[in-house]
């Protein structure tokens, strides 16, 4: 049944005489009078309804009646409001009815009586042989359960042959049909798929200098084969005869050409296939060299200068790719600083009797452009300024390329968002832009978990500590950092909040303060006296005792962000408060411990850190540098047991292998990255360093899988080195990483340093998922575990091991 519009004075007629009878019960009148009859008109649309949906899903009509509820009713309200929903073609009949939103009649309330389309309750394929019915499915938009309309369905007939052609069969028919049944609509798509067409040889016609074979590996199109199908599509021809152009164009022949492309076919009947042999017809021309380029109207920047960024030298055999590199380079200086709105014209002027090109460089210099404006879109969560102010420009700065730049880096270290889009558009005159950066939040909440062996080795024991921490790092919008952490095992317990703020007095300077506490129980060397002479007791080495920890923290730091890095520099100050309980009839070894048997002491220390950040993403970089240097000074009061520096060097790198596109949507990409980390301890020479304060091999983050020796061998030394192959998966999401450790732990640094072989060294390896996503930052690993002598030879723990592990961000 067709629609048929019909005036809308007279159904609402008929709406108030099916309302009249409310109207007379109130026994005010006895007829309705003409403007009773139009009282709708002028009033507030309070509500917009439907009656008698079954399929429809209501939500999906409130996107197109929300915009009429508010507006007071009209003539061309109204029908605006029809055309909208009779556009949606998902009902036969629509009879519209108006009520009173409220006693007074001061709203009025639009009901539809709608009778539907019949649904769809079957999708069926006819004739495909060659291509699975699922596929073909997931072509088209009608969807079982869905309304039908019909004009959906001559779209998919066309969606359907578009899947044939993309496979090689050009001679593929389809038709669509429809069914009405009790139940609802049933569709077929009817499918003659013909013979397919494929590509059986590619061949080449007036090529001397290069050969076919390589030509061949400049196309799209390929020949049919053990890999590759084949399949002809005649839109790719095009792109390929430009691919042919450009090659040759890029060994200097310049007048190269593809001047025709012929197709022969013939069936091959065993195969049931038309086998397709395209031959391009090229004119190669001759060779041309370079012979410069000459610039004129530049005043800004010397000719000395934009030659510099001409990537061909005089004489050599001309490149038309590193040509057009050398005219983006020039017109990126210009634009870099500031100057958006010149002109350039290159003149190519070309000797056809020495077969060299040069080019004349016009340039009309414009003045430099100034932001007009800054806008910021797709932000709901975080507050405008915090975005701001990691923009390095302003309204009515010069534009800048570089700051522009800066400013995408630093939004995106903020990790606030999943994207960041930079875009320059003109402003209200020729010399004016204005810069839009529009974003996709992303959650800043995160709750990493995980499991750490503990290495007791008491039976009775969870040889394993459970952790959790719980993070916002954008708490409300306002850039501020708030987490709360535990860690719960059977001989450690502890508990950790903290609180951050990225920017303060207007300026990029970081502020934190946090606080934790802890319980753990310990075992130490014992000293014991007998007979009024020292001596270790040779049935038990060993003491137990119980540690109690309360530490508060407070740092400050101050960014700088130039084009080229990332500088911090930053300070704090910790105190912790210590108490060893235990017998004090035994006597440990470690003397710092015995400083705080029994009684509340402190532990203090003030540090001092510089960092140089050139990664392009600091969470997941894919190429860049990263290098650091702590010093941690501990003991700062006389009565305190520990007395020494601590150094933290480290130094990553990170450099994309390949990128290569696969698909539209996805890139085959390798990142390698390589990370070295330095700790060394020096104590004073009148104070030694509990083994507390040592540093040590914990398998999780360095050695990783090497669980067994965790916080058994603690030293003055560490030196951790990682080096990952990664290649992402889903980008930005999850990638596959191949690591491989090698840790060495000792037990001073003159030691490291010159008695360090091959044979200390911890080594492990093995295949690994890892989350990028700032918010989940696991890491799911198997690492198998080996060691080597002095020679060389490699000892495997023959066992795999799963590792629970984090991403780590240095910052």
């Amino acid at each position: 049944m067709s629609f048929k519009r019909f005036n809308f004075a007279l159904i609402f007629c008929a709406a108030i005489c099916a309302f009249a009878p409310c109207v007379v019960s109130a026994q005010e009148n006895d007829k309705v009078t003409e403007s009773d009859e139009n009282w709708f008109y002028g009033k507030l649309i309070k509500s917009i309804s439907f009656k008698n949906l079954k399929s429809v899903d209501s939500k999906e009509l409130e996107g197109v009646t929300s915009g009429f509820i508010g507006r007071k009713f009209s003539d061309e309200v109204f029908g605006n409001l029809l055309d909208r929903i009779y556009a949606l073609d998902f009902f036969d009949e629509i009879n519209p009815e108006a009520l009173p939103g409220d006693a007074k009649k001061n709203t009025v309330s639009i009901v539809f009586s709608v009778t539907e389309r019949p649904v769809v309750t079957r999708i069926t394929f006819s004739g495909n042989r060659q291509i699975r019915t699922t596929e073909l499915k997931e072509a088209v938009s009608l969807k079982e359960k869905d309304i039908f309309v019909e004009g959906k369905m001559l779209v998919d007939e066309r969606s359907v042959r578009d899947v044939y052609l993309g496979k090689g069969f050009t001679n593929a028919r389809v038709t669509a049909s429809s069914k009405q049944t009790p139940k609802g609509v049933e569709v077929n798509f009817k499918v003659d798929e013909g013979r397919s067409t494929v590509i059986a040889k590619l061949d080449f016609r007036g090529n001397k200098v290069v050969s076919g074979r390589t030509l061949k590996s400049k196309l799209t199109l390929k020949e049919a084969g053990l890999i590759n199908k084949g399949a002809f599509q005649e839109s790719e021809l095009e792109a390929d005869k430009q691919a042919i152009t450009a090659y040759y164009q890029n060994l200097g022949y310049i007048d190269a050409e593809v001047i025709d492309v012929t197709k022969e076919t013939a069936v091959n009947e065993k195969k049931n296939r038309d086998e397709l042999t395209i031959t391009f017809v090229i004119v190669e021309g001759s060779q041309y060299t370079f012979g410069g380029m000459t610039f004129k109207g530049n005043i800004i920047f010397p000719s000395e200068k934009l030659n510099s960024f001409v990537k061909l030298k005089t004489g050599a055999v001309y490149n038309q790719q590193k040509y057009q590199e050398s005219v983006m380079a020039i017109a990126d200086l210009y634009y870099e600083n500031g100057y958006t709105s010149n002109r350039f014209q290159p003149i190519p002027m070309k000797d056809t009797n020495n077969k060299v090109i040069s080019y004349e460089f016009h340039i009309t210099e414009s003045v430099r452009s100034h932001v007009e404006s800054i806008s910021i879109k797709g932000n709901t969560r975080t507050k405008e300024e915090i975005i701001r102010r990691e923009i390095p420009i302003e309204s009515g700065d010069i534009f800048s390329k570089a700051k522009l730049t800066t400013g995408l880096r630093n939004l995106y270290n903020l990790q606030y968002f999943s994207a960041v889009v930079p875009d320059v558009v003109p402003g209200s005159e020729e010399n004016l832009v204005n810069l839009v950066f529009s974003v996709d939040e992303q959650s800043t909440t995160s709750i990493e978990f995980g499991v750490t062996f503990s290495g007791v080795s008491d039976p009775d024991d969870l040889p394993f500590a459970l952790f959790v921490k719980w993070q916002d790092s954008n708490f409300r919008g306002t850039g501020k950092s708030i987490s709360a952490s535990s860690t719960i095992a059977t001989d450690e317990q502890s508990v950790s909040l903290s609180f951050g703020e990225n920017w303060l007095f207007g300026m990029p300077i970081s502020s934190s303060i946090s606080t934790s506490f802890s319980h753990s129980q310990n075992t130490a060397l014992m000293l014991e006296l007998a007979d009024n002479e020292d001596s270790l007791n040779s049935d038990d080495y060993y003491m137990d005792y119980e540690r109690w920890v309360w530490s508060l923290g407070f740092s400050l730091g101050r960014r700088w962000t130039p084009v080229w890095a990332i500088l911090s520099l930053s300070a704090g100050i910790n105190g912790s408060l210590i108490n060893n309980v235990y017998d004090e009839v035994y006597i440990p070894v470690d003397s710092t411990i015995a400083e705080y048997s029994n009684k509340w002491g402190w532990q203090n220390s003030v540090w001092t850190a510089f960092s140089i950040d050139d990664r392009d993403i600091n969470y997941d970089p894919s190429k860049g540098w990263f290098a650091s240097q702590r010093l941690t000074w501990y003991g700062l009061m006389p009565f305190e047991t520990e007395f020494f520096l601590r150094s933290d060097t480290k130094a990553e790198k990170y450099f994309t292998l390949f990128n290569l596109p696969v698909t539209e949507t996805w890139n085959w990409k390798m990142v390698f990255a390589a990370y070295s980390g330095l700790s060394l301890l020096f104590p004073t020479s009148d104070s030694g360093i509990g083994n507390s304060s040592k540093v040590y091999i914990d398998g999780m983050f360095n050695a990783r899988g090497w669980t067994n020796i965790y916080n058994k061998h603690r030293g003055r030394a560490l030196w951790s080195n990682i080096l990952e192959l990664r290649m992402p998966i889903v980008p930005g999401v999850l990638a596959v990483d191949w690591f491989g450790d090698a840790a060495v732990i000792k037990d001073s640094p003159y030691e490291l340093f010159t008695n360090t072989g091959i044979s200390d060294f911890y080594f492990s390896t093995g295949p690994g998922l890892r989350f990028s996503i700032p918010q989940f930052p696991l890491r799911l690993l198997f690492a198998n575990t080996f060691k080597m002598d002095e020679n060389y030879n490699v000892t495997w723990e023959n066992n795999w091991k799963f590792v629970l592990s984090f991403n780590i961000t240095n910052k």
